[in-house]
């Protein structure tokens, strides 16, 4: 087949179908040339991974396996209607009725429940549309679903132009999926041309992302140097939690054997809508932040404990808990840390050989993504019905039996376990959630902070803590934890001490660098011998540059580096990239007016209100713009329109009263 990567085709090899395939959509299996190389010393392992989830994370379209969804089949999503067809020459097409373009399919993402297909778009970038293929109930379906109904109710679905539309930098598979579907990938973004020229040495995970080629090098010979193969534990971990996290990319220079935080930041519960804030999953966020905020995870507990790292399933089945009793029936310790012994017989109040008396089900309990790809839970929690009353988190026990309300389920598990067991975990997710909801106290979080031993919380804590004006006492208490093992901890002290963190700025660590440096960016600017400093600040945001967040990063250093030209490209970029963002518009509006340049200011805010006219914070600093220039009268709607939308919006409330009465004073004195 001939490759339809131009900028690729010298190093990616061609492709063949091994004997006895299978055909199921999705099913097909490719023999990549590097890895087949390995089979000669491994026929193990090969054959364990070629029918992998990794092996098929990324596939050429297959005439004998992907028919069926492109023979005349339309599906009605986001305003649009998707067509899917076969041309004479037996090539698959999909036409997007909202736009009026016609794309060819070119590659295929995963095999079970469902699989996408990816299209080139008209900047060289990949997009998989918001519809998918389900390979059990063999029909097109709609990703986005929840929007759909959204739209229905009358709320604004994914239009042409929107960041999150299927065509839109929000959906770019080369900057928001292609690390984790292929090996040694390359993004190539060209900033001045706003294309890609992506390149990738395989389709899917194979052999050499696991296995760090000898001098980065797959030349001949054996892929992996021999002091290659003593990896530890950790490290091993760290390589699979680049993919299976929801994370930020510092850079793309990871290989096996480099620590995570060198090269990404680990999502954490910070923020309202990600996770639950007992540290469930919530949005699509994978495994490794759950992980590391259990016991398990800080125990040292990894991915390949359970799951074998070629065929990428379990070691043990999960159905009669073999896998999980492995360790907690007999208590065995992990690095030390004894396990804690669970007899089934009365751990549970469901019956024995139940689907409720599974381990999995209590504790990894599966939520749907995508619409309809189930996925476990991997924070480990308990199953807690009375949080669910309290602050509306899912509980397993309701989750599973669907007739449940949740006070029967507390009462059920109050009889159960003792009243202890629980009190620890729900006085900190009491306080996670207050942080959440913008109404937490800080003196809760550092109660609950100052008994809290799993890292991956002490981080989560710090960072909420960071949200408020960090008091004396907050950043005594982080100064405390600035020479803590992990690094997501060191970074969190960081955004804790802000201006103060000047002592964490040499790091060994580049994520603890990062958010050391970034409060600091003007001193940077100013100091030559933090030139190095200011460059990798740099070179972080370029990492992003497709992205809107990277175009404001870019922006906010060439602000402090007074290139002025410069920023505001790079603003303009940014509002090019996603022209529905009221951050975008904010922060635009402040370096214009910090330029003294208010009547652009102003035009520029009189834009926002009119895309955003429900937006609270766009009509804030349209008043605020306006009353720096003076102008009362008009500014007066604006505060108005703010505290109609946000009643405690920040000063509003004391602004408008303010101009309310002088306004008055003003008129009554004209009379």
């Amino acid at each position: 087949m001939v490759c339809l990567f131009a900028a690729c085709e010298e190093q990616t090899s061609t492709h063949e179908s091994l004997p006895g395939a299978a055909t199921a959509v999705g099913q097909a299996v490719q023999a990549a040339s590097l890895s087949a190389r390995c089979a000669a010393c491994h026929p193990k392992e090969y054959e364990q991974w070629q029918n992998s989830d990794h092996a098929l994370a990324l596939r050429r379209i297959d005439v004998s396996v992907d028919s069926e969804p492109f023979h005349g089949q339309r599906l009605a999503a986001h305003g649009s209607e998707l067509t899917f067809s076969t041309d004479k020459a037996g090539k698959f097409h999909l036409q997007d009725a909202q736009t009026g373009r016609k794309f060819e399919v070119a590659y295929v993402l995963g095999r079970r429940p469902l699989v996408q297909y990816l299209v080139k778009a008209q900047d060289g970038g990949w997009h998989t549309p918001s519809a998918a293929w389900d390979v059990e109930r063999h029909e097109w379906f709609d990703m986005f679903e929840a929007d759909a109904r959204l739209s229905q109710e009358g709320l604004a679905a994914r239009a042409p132009g929107d960041w999150g539309h299927w065509l839109g930098r929000g959906m770019n598979w080369n900057s928001q999926c292609a690390w984790c579907h292929t090996s040694h990938f390359r993004k190539n973004y060209d900033m001045a041309t706003n294309t890609f020229s992506s390149v990738w040495k395989e389709d899917g995970v194979s052999c050499i992302q696991c296995h760090k080629p000898a001098n980065n090098a797959a030349e001949d010979g054996c892929l992996v140097a021999p002091q290659d193969r003593k990896l530890t534990a950790e490290q091993m971990h760290d390589n699979c939690a680049t993919c299976h996290a929801r994370r930020e990319e510092l850079d793309e220079a990871f290989v096996v054997g480099k620590r995570f935080e060198d090269h990404f930041r680990l999502e954490l519960p910070i923020m309202r809508g990600i996770f639950w804030p007992n540290g469930m999953q919530r949005d699509e966020v994978y495994c490794e932040t759950g992980l590391r905020l259990s016991r398990m995870g800080a125990a040292g507990v990894t991915c390949l404990d359970c799951h074998d790292p070629h065929t990428a399933e379990l070691k043990l089945p999960q159905e009669d808990n073999s896998l999980c009793m492995r360790c907690h029936a007999a208590g065995t310790p992990v690095n030390g840390t004894p396990t804690p012994v669970v007899n089934m017989a009365t751990h549970t109040p469901c019956p024995p050989n139940s689907k409720g008396a599974r381990c999995v089900e209590c504790h990894m309990p599966e939520s749907p993504y995508m619409a309809r790809d189930p996925r476990r839970d991997h924070s480990f929690n308990s199953p807690d019905p009375q949080l669910s009353q309290e602050l509306g988190i899912p509980n397993a026990c309701t989750m599973c039996h669907a007739g449940m309300s949740n006070e029967h389920a507390a009462r059920v598990v109050a009889q159960t376990y003792p009243a202890q067991k629980m009190a620890t975990v729900r006085e900190r997710t009491r306080a996670v959630h207050a942080a959440q909801e913008g109404c937490g106290n800080p003196q809760s979080l550092l109660k609950v902070l100052a008994a809290e031993t799993v890292p991956a919380w002490r981080a989560t804590l710090l960072e909420l803590l960071a949200q408020h004006a960090p008091t004396v006492q907050a950043k005594r208490v982080a100064a405390a934890d600035a020479a803590h093992p992990a690094p997501l901890v060191r970074a969190a002290v960081a955004r804790v001490l802000g201006r103060d963190a000047g002592s964490l700025l040499r790091d060994p660590v580049k994520l603890v660098r990062r958010e050391a440096a970034w409060p600091l960016l003007d001193v940077l600017a100013k100091n030559a011998p933090y030139a190095d400093l200011l460059e990798e600040q740099r070179l972080i945001a370029l990492q992003r540059a497709e992205q809107p967040n990277g175009a404001m990063q870019l922006a906010e250093i060439a602000t402090v580096q007074q290139h002025w030209q410069e920023a505001e490209k790079q603003y303009r970029r940014a509002l090019t990239l996603d022209p529905a963002s009221p951050v975008v518009y904010m922060d635009y509006a402040v370096f214009l007016a910090g330029r003294n340049r208010l009547p652009d200011a102003l035009s520029l805010l009189q834009q926002a209100v009119v895309k955003l006219p429900d937006n609270a914070d766009v009509h804030y600093y349209l008043g605020r713009v306006l009353y720096d220039m003076g102008r009362y009268a008009d500014a007066l709607p604006a505060f108005e329109k703010t505290v109609e939308l946000s009643p405690n919006y920040a000063d509003a409330p004391a602004i408008l009263k303010a101009l309310q009465d002088y306004l008055s004073t003003k008129n009554n004195s004209a009379q």
